[in-house]
């Protein structure tokens, strides 16, 4: 047994080996993780295997001192509470004016200290004079670009690294949340959400609940359209343009929502201190800003990349989606063909087989999603981008272009250049539906058997669930967690069917309603109970989503009003004008719309009036201070000059 085995310490955090991992590579990684930072450059961190016989020695239990954690917290810049309830940088030095300061062990939250940790494991080094990995001779080792964590995955060494889960706060959360019946009249208490996942698992989830709240409106006034007997064109120019206001609304509140919350978690100038990712790599150079040696990658072998690589593979991707549609729709003429629909009794047969294709078309969309994401992600990966948001930024716009053709292409095709509505409720009705089900049972039910399966047989054979550790249990039976991506793109399409298609079938906004009481109770169980605990994520809004969902606002306007155009109820209507005026005033009518989208952006502040308050009174009192500070100096200065 080595001396690092024999700390005791309370883990926060969990690395598991591959079963392929040399014992001597093992052995390498602990000793640069427990190595000292002001002497070898290490991590300084407390490091012990799991001792339960289940592990097999892959799980390696991580925590830190208490000293170590402040620092870390002062290095990452971690914002608590004044004892007068402002936000400030943590600094060691002034740890006495910070709340609950007399209580050093519960100073941080445990998301904090997971996180602290986490940047350590990331950043740690090997050692200048290493050359090789040890235990495994042919790998080599980049000297001042090479991370221990990065190698290990290159060797696919590392089947996962993340923080425990904490039994007794989800306890305490659950209940609240998504386990008793209340749950579903009450509001989340967003707060505990952030303090237990951080703030990116958090804007997630206060987004969600956000836009299931504003589906409510829209779903009482589709209802009623559905069923008012009164003139169509009326009925849906009403529904139209009550849709772009209140989604124009709605984009506009969450902004205000999203920077109350970043002033309140105090990341509302994150985008301004962003640290580097750690995979970002490139030659050390000395810093104009800082004077500090930095990671440069030039800026040209991204370009060259984005264009002889990126934008060639998700060209090719975007053709083959629009072969499969094309495909499928000449399917679904030779099925329409061969089962057309009169009176008989073999009239609901036809109708069944005459939405096979675009059933099985749904059911294919899903997984070219799930594929082409990871495509996207690999190419984000190979840019090399420097920060976190631009990162998200650019694999946001990959996911926005793919989606956008892939979801909605079908839909476009058949409701303007077909003009057959039928078709486009069809389509709709088997995309929402078979979507809904089969992410219900591939994100929710289908990893929850699975966990329950893995979890019977990593118990077999012992008399209680207790002997087995938590670290091995959540290592073994747990999924996971790949970020909030794959949750965004869900409300991302659904979002798109709602606000682009509601004009042919405003039944969608009340499907999307029901869909979400029960969705966001059922993530919630999800993350509690299926994932990996993710490592919190700062974040001060929604990122590039927000944007995403703000251009989908936008041509939902030309969508929505072109279909009502397009209507041969709404023709009729207008059977007094010539084809050029009736086009003309339909022009004009979305420009109307899309000027009065701009004027609500422009009428709503996105900063609430308390936050820019509390923003402006927080910059005289640095001010003020920092002008103390210097009259201070001033003095001192004097003084001395004096006395000599």
């Amino acid at each position: 047994m080595t001396l690092y085995e024999n700390f005791d310490f309370k883990p926060l955090v969990v690395l598991h080996f591959s079963s392929t991992t040399p014992d001597e590579t093992k052995n390498w990684v602990i000793k640069r993780l427990i190595a000292r930072q002001d002497e070898d450059d290490g991590a300084d961190l407390l490091v012990r295997y799991d001792t339960d016989p289940e592990s097999h020695n892959d799980i390696l239990l991580i925590g830190a001192t208490l000293d170590r954690l402040l620092l870390g917290a002062e290095e990452l810049r971690i914002k608590k509470p004044y004892k007068n309830d402002t936000l400030h940088e943590f600094l060691i030095s002034d740890i006495h004016n910070f709340k609950n300061s007399e209580n050093l062990d519960n100073f941080l939250l445990k998301s904090e200290k997971q996180v602290i940790i986490w940047d350590e494991i990331q950043n740690v080094r090997p050692m200048q004079h290493e050359h090789t990995v040890p235990g495994v001779p042919t790998k080599s080792i980049t000297p001042n670009n090479d991370t221990i964590l990065g190698l290990l995955r290159d060797l696919d060494f590392v089947i996962s690294v993340f923080p425990l889960h904490d039994k007794e706060a989800i306890k305490l959360m659950e209940h609240d949340w998504f386990m008793s019946t209340h749950s579903f009249f009450k509001s989340q208490d967003i707060h505990k959400i952030r303090n237990y996942f951080g703030e990116n698992v958090a804007y997630y989830f206060a987004f969600l609940e956000f836009y299931t709240k504003a589906l409510i409106p829209t779903s009482i006034l589709g209802f009623l359209v559905s069923i008012w007997p009164g003139s169509e064109f009326l009925k849906y120019s009403l529904f139209c343009i009550f849709n772009v206001i209140w989604w124009s609304i709605f984009m506009e509140q969450w902004k205000r929502l999203s920077n109350k919350l970043a002033y309140q978690w105090g990341s509302y100038d994150f985008k301004v201190f962003e640290r580097p990712r750690s995979l970002y790599y490139g030659d050390l150079q000395l810093s104009p800003i800082t004077n500090q040696p930095e990671r440069v990658y030039p800026r040209w072998k991204r370009i060259l990349k984005k264009y002889l690589v990126t934008y060639p593979v998700v060209m090719c991707c975007l053709a083959l989606s629009l072969w499969i549609y094309f495909g499928y729709y000449r399917i679904q003429i030779k099925t329409n063909n061969n089962y057309p629909l009169d009176s008989s009794l073999f009239s609901i047969h036809a109708k069944l087989m005459r939405t096979m294709p675009s059933a099985g078309y749904s059911l294919l969309i899903i997984p070219m999603n799930l594929i082409y994401k990871k495509i996207a992600t690999y190419l984000t990966d190979y840019e090399n981008h420097r920060l976190q948001t631009g990162y998200e930024n650019n694999l946001t716009s990959k996911l926005f272009v793919f989606y956008f053709i892939n979801c909605f292409i079908g839909l476009f095709y058949e409701g303007f250049f077909n003009v057959n509505y039928g078709n486009v409720v069809q389509l709709l009705i088997s995309l929402v539906i078979l979507n809904a089900i089969f992410l219900k049972f591939t994100e929710q039910i289908g990893p929850y058997v699975l966990k329950r399966i893995k979890r019977n047989q990593l118990t077999e054979g012992k008399p209680q669930i207790g002997q087995v550790s938590d670290a091995v249990k959540q290592a073994k039976t747990l999924i996971s967690f790949d970020g909030t991506y794959g949750d965004y793109l869900t409300i991302f399409e659904q979002y798109g069917y709602v606000a682009l298609f509601s004009a042919v079938f405003p039944w969608i906004a009340i499907c999307a309603l029901i869909n979400n009481i029960f969705e966001l109770r059922a993530d919630a169980f999800k993350y509690c109970h299926v994932y990996q605990r993710p490592f919190a994520q700062r974040a001060w809004n929604i990122g590039s989503w927000r944007y995403a969902f703000d251009i989908l606002s936008s041509i939902a306007i030309v969508t929505n009003t072109a279909l009502i155009a397009m209507q041969p109820s709404v023709r009729e209507y207008f059977s007094s004008y010539t084809d050029a005026e009736y086009f003309l005033i339909f022009v004009a009518a979305e420009h109307i719309l899309l000027a009065l989208k701009f004027a609500i952006s422009f009428a709503i502040p996105s900063t609430p009036a308390e936050v820019q308050i509390a923003k402006n009174k927080h910059l005289y009192e640095s001010y003020q201070a920092l002008r103390l500070e210097r009259e201070r100096r001033t003095l001192k200065a004097q003084v001395s000059i004096k006395k000599h």
